[in-house]
Formats: structure tokens, sequence, C-alpha cells
């Protein structure tokens, strides 16, 4: 597809939406910090919506070239293909499924210009230990950041509650990694704990 007007495309069938917001082993608790509510926001009543969400599932990022994004994601992210990409190719729709190593799909790439009003940042998670190796191997992966450079270890942002990495891919789509595992990336961001996390 081009133009960036893709329709929006049903993810790969092979997974139940359960299998794709559990991890891999069982049904673990999600590991997202509580949102910290005021007492005036619990003292409004709330009204019920008509579902609750269990899990963001995928993202469609809008790309130039198919192959060199694949690959690029790949040697950033560690995404690979989904194997049910073959389903958009059997209904004439220009992408790729992507997945994350352990085979949970997480976006759809389609040929055509990202949006460029607002921000359109699309955020992975990754624990400590991977979001430290990362920010050591910046040097030489040559990853865009956003203000045209290229990013580097010390560019990670302590959120008090998370660090992050903003950055973008080579077509311009925004894209952070993130962590929740602070303490042992406060550590290494300051130069006192190991590259281990």
């Amino acid at each position: 597809m081009s133009g960036g007007s893709a329709k929006p495309v049903k993810g790969p069938g092979d997974l139940s939406s359960r299998e794709r917001a559990e991890p891999q082993g069982g049904s673990a608790k999600p590991t997202t910090p509580p949102v910290e509510v005021s007492s005036r926001e619990r003292a409004k009543p709330r009204k019920e919506s008509g579902i609750k969400v269990s899990a963001l599932d995928h993202v469609h990022i809008y790309v130039a070239d198919l192959d060199a994004a694949v690959d690029w994601y790949g040697r950033i992210l560690g995404l690979v293909p989904h194997p049910s990409t073959s389903q958009l190719d059997q209904r004439g729709i220009s992408g790729v499924y992507m997945a994350t190593s352990r085979g949970q799909y997480c976006a759809t790439f389609f040929e055509g210009k990202p949006p460029s009003d607002g921000d359109h940042t699309t955020a992975f998670r990754v624990p400590g230990r991977l979001f430290i190796a990362f920010g050591e191997a910046l040097d030489h992966l040559g990853v865009p950041a956003r203000n045209g450079g290229v990013l580097r270890k010390g560019d990670c942002e302590d959120h008090q509650l998370a660090f992050s990495y903003y950055f973008q891919d080579p077509d311009g789509n925004h894209l952070e990694i993130t962590t929740y595992d602070h303490a042992p990336v406060r550590d290494w961001a300051a130069g006192t704990g190991d590259a281990d996390g």
C-alpha cells in the first residue's frame, strides 16, 4: 500500500488475544507500576466503559521500504517477521506482520509515509538488563536520535519510575524503549552498577 492510507488489518490469526497478552510460560501479573491517583480523582464517580482492554495488541508503522525496515527493526530491536505475514500477501496487501523474538505479534509494517502531525511514538518495554545492553551497544549501532544526531549511551532519560531512550527509525517513525527496572539502570547510568543489570 502506498500513501499511508492503509485500512486497519486484523492481526495474525494463529494466536488468541489472551495468548498475545500473556507472556510465554503462563499468566504472570503485569509488571507495570501502579498509577498514582489523587484523592480528588478517586472521589469522582466513573462511568463504566463497555469493555476493559487487557493489553495493547499491535501498532501500524509506515515505512518507505519493507525489506529495509524488517532488516533495521531486526538489527536494532530484535523483531522478526511473523509467519502469518502470508495472510497479507494472499489479500493483496503490501505489509509485514512483525513479532518479538518469542513470536508475540506487536506491529504491522505498511509501505507509506509516517504520520507527521503530533507525536506518534511507539514504545517497547524491555527488562533492565536488555535496556543496559542496548545502551552499551549504541556506539556501534548508529541509531538516529530525534534531534538529527546519533543516539548515545548517555541519552537515556530518567523518569524516576522508569528509564527510556527516545529515537527514530530511518523513515522518521518515533520509537522508545522503556524499562521499569529503575534501580539497576539508575546505578548503571550513574556508573556505579555493572552492565549486566
